[in-house]
């Protein structure tokens, strides 16, 4: 026989024998860090079953909130659709419920929707110093949601209704600046020009006028912006 038939051999035999040392070390391992592993796998079934209960509860909380806040709009609606409108029993319970929604669901977009409503529910009321602050607030707490630049919007009529023409465009101008993109925001600058218009502030006018049409976007609110601008001008109240 060969020295490379002996070798092949030799080395045939000694694969079995390698495997064997590699199948108790494995079990060796396993055996020494056994406590690891059981630990790892519960923690990984307790994910999979905390993962499993977040969803369950996420989507309960969703459906709940969704019906509460499609109640209070129904509610909303038909207090307002009323011969007698709002009187302030109706408003009040309307309120408490729009608070319960608030508290109950915090960041969610139902509690961000009633904030709304409460502050719509004043406005209605003809409390505008409430309402203003409603919209404010809700704004403030909902700064991420759509609802917010419209909240601003609405406080600034609220204050403009009760004359504080100051107070309107402080709210005007903060949502100018943190939503330039959101719908709405021609009307908002537009809004802008008209008080310092009203108030005799011709230059911050113009300026509010020439940021709109500067924007590119043609709209309604930019054809305004254009005829305020010749107007004014032409009256020698502007260069």
């Amino acid at each position: 026989m060969s020295s490379k038939e002996v070798g092949a051999k030799s080395g045939s035999q000694a694969s079995p024998k390698n495997e064997v040392k590699f199948s108790e070390k494995l079990n060796n391992f396993m055996y020494s860090y056994r406590t690891w592993f059981i630990g790892f796998g519960a923690v990984v079934l307790a994910t999979v079953v905390g993962l499993g209960i977040w969803t369950v509860v996420s989507s309960s909380i969703l459906k709940n909130s969704t019906i509460a806040i499609e109640e209070l709009e129904k509610s909303f609606q038909e207090a307002g659709a009323a011969d007698e409108g709002f009187d302030s029993t109706a408003s009040q319970g309307l309120i408490e419920q729009a608070d319960a929604i608030m508290a109950k669901y915090g960041k969610r977009y139902a509690a961000a929707k009633a904030s709304i409503i409460k502050a719509d529910i004043l406005m209605a009321s003809n409390d505008l110093v409430a309402a203003e602050k409603a919209y404010a607030a809700s704004a403030e707490s909902y700064p991420k949601s759509h609802i917010a630049p419209v909240a601003l919007s609405n406080a600034a009529s609220a204050a403009e209704d009760r004359g504080d023409a100051e107070a309107a465009l402080t709210h005007l101008l903060k949502a100018e600046t943190q939503y330039p993109g959101a719908p709405g925001a021609d009307r908002i600058t537009l809004s802008i020009g008209r008080i310092y218009e009203a108030s005799k502030q011709y230059g911050k006018a113009m300026e509010a006028y020439a940021r709109l049409i500067a924007s590119g976007r043609e709209s309604d609110w930019t054809k305004l912006a254009h005829t305020r601008i010749i107007l004014l001008k032409s009256q020698g109240l502007a260069q």
